[in-house]
């Protein structure tokens, strides 16, 4: 609902003069700066706003706004965390979204319209009833946050609601108060809609089943790209020159998760394709058991710097490919490597692994290395998720701990950095944290890490906290190598939908971002 808060009367006047507006309203220059003039001195019709257009938004609009003459327009809606944003300068005719309503409640939205040259300016303020949040979005309670240290930027989750066989998605936005602050609904797709990230240009990128979705802030699709003859899973990624990277199964064999396509953005084309099974032992199983989901592929990250793939496979480990499916390295405990190939007619991947290395260069003893057991300073990662190079080239990821040292899930899970050397082929852990806090914070499946490019910082967030009475996920960033809570946020779900069955019965975060509000 758009109101105006105040003298509507005058208003109305003023806006039924604006196109017999008079030169003499305008003030003359003045060297002490910019002078204030009645706002329908600028526009050629009232502003107005339309929320929620394309019906998948409710905290999210339009707004219009003409003026007689070429203007810039500063937009701000005000609160605990305000949002401010302003138009590009020179323009007759301004389109801005507002995002960031309060949820329930009347929010002030104040314009200010300037001139091209800044000499005058005017004010306008509509005030617009949001609708409040749904009952079944969780509670975010913010037990941790220190302004001066955190990177800056609101929080995505991608909220996943469980229950009666499927996940209803419904992306949010929280301010770092912890109020939802946008969302958009897709709980239409009925099914599995993972990752949903930003792409370059400002809109959404998502995926399911056998296309990609590129959507804007308001819930409008823009591009699709259909790919017949493979299912996407896991996660998708834009390139530098634009194309897409994603994870797939590929119909027609026997087993899933382990191939990638990249898909043309212009042409909507297959540009290229990744066999897994070319490059690693199919066979091995000492992890998991299972001929068909032998790897389960979670997560790919494209190195800019040789255009290679580095692919987390929660079954086998995190391994490095080139552009052209050629092996280079394997980052896993070494038990159990034998031949690649669907016929074992592949490289020995045996030669592939990365040697364990402490501090000083030299190799742990041969039970680190197999994985039967840990040294002070060194784990190898189990069942991983979110694999990613960092600036300085080391490897990230989240480690959750799943069978680890082929036996039972521990209780705790890590951000965990490695350096590779891809030469000598070793690997050396440089930092990790999540263990400290044992099953408080334990997710033995999904979740996410990230790094914050302007403090440095690491954010950790467990997606699926599953404890006697608490289902919840975090986000919790951390200073590097510091390792010191600057923000944590408790997201507990509601499970409002939860019907006991086995899959897709509770809420959940896949992913987790830190980014601003608005597309830069």
């Amino acid at each position: 609902m758009l109101k105006k808060p105040f003298a509507l009367s005058a208003a109305l006047f003023l806006l039924a003069v604006l196109s017999c507006r008079q030169e003499d309203d305008i003030p003359p220059p003045d060297d002490n700066g910019p002078k204030e003039v009645p706002v329908g001195n600028l526009l050629s019709a009232p502003i107005t706003i339309e929320m929620d257009p394309n019906g998948l938004t409710p905290l999210a609009g339009i707004a219009r706004i003409s003026t007689l003459e070429r203007t810039e327009v500063e937009m701000q809606i005000p609160g605990e965390y305000p949002v401010q944003v302003a138009s590009k300068p020179g323009a007759l005719s301004h389109e801005m979204l507002v995002l960031g309503l309060y949820p329930g409640r009347e929010n002030e939205i104040i314009f200010k319209i300037s001139n091209t040259d800044n000499s005058y300016y005017g004010y306008d303020t509509l005030t617009v009833e949001a609708p409040p949040l749904p009952d079944f979005l969780p509670e975010i309670e913010i037990i941790k946050k220190r302004p001066e240290r955190l990177e800056p930027g609101w929080n995505l989750i991608e909220m996943s609601l469980g229950g009666g066989g499927y996940f209803r998605f419904y992306p949010l936005i929280f301010d770092p108060g912890g109020q939802i602050r946008w969302y958009m609904n897709l709980d239409f797709i009925r099914g599995w809609i993972g990752p949903f990230e930003r792409l370059r240009n400002g809109n959404w990128l998502w995926s399911h089943e056998q296309a990609l979705y590129e959507y804007d802030m308001l819930g409008k699709e823009v591009n699709r790209w259909s790919f017949p003859g493979y299912f996407q899973h896991h996660d998708q990624i834009e390139k530098p020159d634009g194309n897409f990277i994603v994870c797939v199964t590929k119909e027609g064999l026997d087993t899933r998760l382990d191939h990638f396509i990249e898909v043309d953005r212009n042409s909507g084309g297959i540009v290229r394709e990744w066999d897994l099974r070319q490059v690693l032992d199919i066979d091995r199983f000492d992890l998991v058991w299972n001929s068909t989901d032998w790897v389960h592929v979670n997560s790919v990250w494209y190195d800019e710097t040789d255009g290679g793939l580095l692919i987390s496979g929660r079954h086998q480990g995190i391994i490095k490919v080139s552009q052209d499916n050629q092996l280079e390295w394997i980052l896993a405990p070494h038990r159990g490597w034998e031949q690649a190939g669907p016929a074992g007619n592949g490289p020995n991947t045996a030669g592939y692994l990365l040697t364990a290395i402490d501090e000083g260069g030299a190799p742990y003893g041969e039970e680190v290395q197999q994985g039967a057991e840990d040294a002070t300073g060194f784990s190898w990662p189990w069942g991983q998720h979110a694999a990613m190079l960092l600036p300085n080239g080391h490897v990230f990821c989240f480690d959750n701990s799943f069978q680890k040292n082929f036996g039972n899930n521990e209780p705790f899970i890590r951000g965990v950095e490695y350096e590779v050397d891809s030469v000598l082929r070793t690997v050396e852990q440089v930092w990790e944290y999540g263990r400290e806090r044992g099953e408080e914070i334990h997710s033995s499946n999904i979740s996410d890490v990230d790094y914050l490019p302007a403090t440095g910082n690491r954010l950790i967030c467990p997606g699926n906290i599953n404890q006697p009475g608490i289902r919840e996920g975090r986000m919790i960033e951390v200073t590097a190598p510091g390792g010191e809570v600057v923000f944590e946020a408790v997201i507990k779900y509601k499970n409002a939908f939860s019907t006991g069955d086995t899959w897709a019965k509770s809420d959940m975060i896949y992913r987790a971002e830190r980014l601003p509000l608005y597309p830069e």
